[in-house]
């Protein structure tokens, strides 16, 4: 699906093209969403003004998303998927934002559809938030 990315209140500013796409798949051995290779094209390190979302009974928002980058310094995808990568990360998990609360908002590669979950580093425990992408987003505007 096509999202209007500024109805979210996020400005457009990336310099990510399909060379960085492919570098970023290739070193994190997936295929990214559609949906989110939209997203960081259109703007990488995205804060969106609305981005609010629940999961079971807790409610929260993305503070920011993570910087779509080959390179594993702080902050970025890579980072949070080798040198900084948490203890306890489920395998084929990898963090893509962080909410407002310090808790990482992750892709899950080990469902078939890739869903959404919340990681808490604090007690290593995760929280369904999503079926896919597509569903996290649509869910920001509920």
């Amino acid at each position: 699906m096509k999202f209007d990315w500024s109805s979210f209140g996020i400005e457009q500013g990336s310099s990510i093209d399909g060379n960085t796409v492919s570098q970023v798949q290739k070193k994190l051995g997936v295929i990214f969403p559609k949906s989110y290779l939209d997203l960081v094209t259109y703007s990488d390190e995205a804060s969106p003004e609305v981005s609010s979302f629940s999961y079971g009974d807790e409610g929260t928002c993305i503070s920011e998303f993570f910087s779509f980058s080959p390179d594993a310094t702080p902050y970025t995808i890579s980072w949070y998927s080798g040198a900084g990568k948490p203890l306890g990360l489920p395998d084929g998990m990898i963090p893509i934002a962080r909410d407002a609360g310090g808790y990482l908002v992750c892709l899950n590669f080990k469902t078939p559809s890739i869903s959404v979950e919340v990681f808490d580093p604090n007690s290593s425990s995760t929280y369904f938030v999503a079926s896919n992408f597509d569903d996290f987003v649509r869910a920001w505007s509920e």
